[in-house]
């Protein structure tokens, strides 16, 4: 928890740093560079927002180039133009950087030029924007009569600053070296600095094999270029920069892997199921709308490692994390939400019924940019009940006391009390992607495709254009809702790849819960019970088998959840009630026909489905005992079998005596809870020995026996790791 890695701000130097799919930009571009040929002054622009990972581009950039530096074919120097304020100290530090940049390129007689420019250009004190406009000709270039009448007055003839270029420029086409000048953080300048570094460019840095690498957010500095010249804006840069290149934007699934990890590794583990799940619907809708750059990424685990311990147990953790992002990331709202608790806790009165919430939370709001009120609304209408169109009844209160959320006036204040004030997918596939998502063989081609992708992190395309899709829920036009949802479950076995699970407790789990994210978010609030029952039912039809026994469990704990927990409201349910036992007749007769087909000891959530086919059944497990016994027979079943109860468990130390462990330890677990209502334990056991002897099954399987029953056994005798 304290970590210092959580505050560290510091921009990446290596290629094996990069968590955001940037080194293979910074590759390029390092190629690009290396290979201009001949440059007089190339000027090469890196655009990218306020923390996007700009200044860690550039290290990636310099790495890249590290050989053709070391062969002295490439000069890199580093101008800090935001250490100096003022025009004239911006010319004397930008003149001798690139006087630093030459030396070791020129003659003896050739050195002595840049400094001899920039004292020319610095005796003139105030007249020096004059001089900058003198050399603006460009090399060689005439001169207009009023900058030759300057020239004169305060220069000699044969002390010009035009002659003393274009002999420094004859000096630098005979140099066997190029020399790259790399700017950063131009936009933090005044707009009169900005414009100074870009014209010095444009005039005194236009040399022979001289190349610059302008880095900064485009938006700001197009800004202070139409403050000074507001009939130029973006003309006055293009005139300056040769090729302008935006740094990619990280993507969505790394930045979901990431955020998690941090917030798990500060935080700790969550083990209760309901709250893991409620997290996750926080986090969709709540936390990763605004996590967008790697910076947004760092301030919020800062934030949340400052203020977690001090509310650690008082406070739920997902409502903790997204109200510390909309301190961040939307400090109007936050302020306007801690000032108003009266109004956003608990249910409405029977009296407040009858209103209707959305006037409510449109006023708050206008606190809001325009732009980014979707995803507030959206925050706001998970973190606070009482906005949503459902007339919650005082027992959901009491549960949300229990869990002491900041919906409840009785932990509301506490929240406050503490508060510290592989690749990029492109943006034109996810267009694309939600521009034909009701066309079925569009979208199975592009989801297969993703499978065949195996990315840095060893997982597919697959969560990432899952997580790109929650994301873009809102664009998703409610006709495509039955097409999407129907190719989905056809394929959801197919694209469920193990090596997309994440790791750890707070993860988001496989591509069939990225699904579940999906479908909930596309259908609970946009469509009603009877749009989402036909939606349903029709797509359930051609699903694939472990998908649907998915998905019908789920509906059905809707009305009928287990223990004494309270059904769904209506508003959040899939099916409609009267759906439910056509969904499970039909679902019980998939599941026998696989079993028939000898397709069912294929499935890879084979377990679920046998656990799932007693309760369909309700006949205490008799028939599907009937067929694993069956099975029991088979030495190769017997081998998957042993598999299919193998589950994992990640543990990892908090370090409350020393440091704490860097990784997670993964240790198999033999999952034989609820086992005996399936077979007889014995028998099984016994099986499993006399196949591991025999010559049938591979040696891979019988490691997977070995490593079952060498879980079991430690199970037995409470010796779990």
């Amino acid at each position: 928890m304290t970590n210092s890695k959580y505050f560290n701000d510091a921009p990446i130097s290596t290629p094996g740093d990069d968590r955001f799919g940037i080194n293979k930009f910074a590759q390029t571009l390092a190629r690009n560079i290396r290979d201009i040929k001949s440059p007089v002054g190339v000027t090469v622009a890196l655009n990218g927002a306020w923390g996007s990972g700009k200044s860690s581009a550039v290290n990636l950039i310099k790495h890249h180039l590290e050989n053709d530096v070391r062969a002295g074919k490439i000069s890199i120097v580093d101008f800090k133009c935001w250490w100096f304020r003022g025009e004239e100290a911006l010319i004397l530090a930008f003149l001798q950087e690139l006087d630093r940049a030459l030396q070791d390129g020129l003659g003896k007689k050739a050195k002595k030029y840049i400094p001899r420019i920039g004292k020319s250009l610095l005796q003139g004190g105030a007249i020096v924007e004059p001089a900058i406009n003198l050399l603006t000709a460009g090399v060689g270039g005439s001169l207009v009569k009023g900058s030759m009448d300057f020239a004169k007055r305060y220069f000699s003839e044969k002390q010009s600053i035009d002659d003393l270029f274009n002999q420094l420029s004859k000096a630098l086409e005979k140099s066997k070296k190029r020399y790259l000048i790399i700017i950063d953080d131009i936009d933090r300048l005044d707009p009169s600095e900005a414009i100074m570094v870009f014209r010095l460019i444009k005039s005194v840095g236009r040399l022979p094999n001289v190349m610059y690498l302008l880095v900064y957010d485009r938006q700001l500095a197009e800004k202070a270029v139409s403050e000074k010249y507001p009939s130029e804006g973006p003309h006055f840069l293009e005139k300056i920069i040769q090729a302008n290149f935006e740094l990619p934007l990280p993507c969505r699934d790394d930045l979901n892997s990431a955020t998690l990890s941090h917030i798990e590794a500060i935080c700790g583990p969550i083990k209760d199921a309901d709250k893991i799940r409620r997290f996750m619907n926080v986090y969709y809708d709540a936390i990763a709308p605004f996590i967008n750059y790697p910076r947004d990424l760092t301030r919020l685990c800062n934030s949340i490692a400052i203020g977690w311990s001090a509310i650690a147990g008082e406070v739920d953790l997902a409502d903790f994390v997204a109200l510390e992002v909309m301190r961040l990331f939307e400090p109007r709202l936050y302020n306007e939400i801690r000032l108003n608790k009266d109004s956003v806790c608990g249910v409405r009165s029977s009296y407040g019924r009858q209103e209707d919430p959305e006037a409510q939370v449109q006023k708050i709001l206008e606190k809001v940019n325009e732009n980014d009120r979707n995803r507030a609304r959206l925050m706001l209408l998970r973190l606070f009940p009482i906005f949503e169109k459902i007339n919650y009844s005082s027992e959901f209160n009491a549960e949300w006391e229990s869990q002491r959320l900041v919906c409840t006036k009785e932990h509301f204040d506490t929240y406050f009390r503490m508060s510290i004030g592989d690749e990029t997918l492109p943006i034109s596939e996810i267009d694309e992607l939600i521009k034909q998502c009701d066309d079925k063989e569009y979208v199975k081609r592009t989801f297969y495709d993703a499978l065949k992708t195996v990315r840095k992190n060893a997982k597919s395309k697959v969560p990432l254009l899952l997580d790109e899709l929650n994301v873009h829920a809102s664009r998703i036009e409610n006709k495509c809702f039955g097409p999407l949802i129907s190719t989905l479950f056809e394929i959801a076995d197919d694209i469920n790849r193990n090596e997309d699970k994440e790791r750890g407790t707070l993860a988001i789990g496989d591509n069939n819960l990225r699904i579940h994210w999906l479908i909930r978010k596309l259908t609970l609030t946009r469509c009603s019970l009877d749009e989402r029952d036909q939606i349903f039912t029709t797509a359930i039809m051609n699903a694939q088998l472990g998908w649907m026994v998915d998905f019908v469990s789920s509906a059905i704990s809707n009305h009928f959840p287990r223990g004494s927990k309270n059904p769904e409201p209506l508003e959040k349910c899939l099916v409609k009630k009267e759906s439910i036992d056509s969904l499970k007749a039909y679902t019980l007769e998939s599941i026998r026909r696989a079993a028939k087909a000898g397709q069912l000891i294929e499935q890879s959530s084979l377990m679920y489905i046998l656990f799932r086919w007693r309760d369909l059944a309700a006949d205490g497990g008799k028939e599907v005992g009937q067929w694993i016994n069956a099975r029991l027979k088979e030495d190769k079943s017997v081998a998957i079998l042993a598999k299919a109860c193998t589950s994992e468990t990640w543990s990892q130390s908090m370090g409350f005596f020393g440091l704490a462990d860097r990784v997670a330890i993964r240790s198999p677990r033999a999952a034989i809870d609820g086992l005996k209502t399936l077979l007889d334990l014995h028998q099984f056991r016994e099986r499993l020995k006399a196949v591991s002897k025999g010559e049938t099954v591979t040696e891979k399987e019988k490691e997977d026996i070995s490593i079952f029953l060498d879980a079991w056994t430690k199970q037995e005798k409470g010796l779990e790791d």
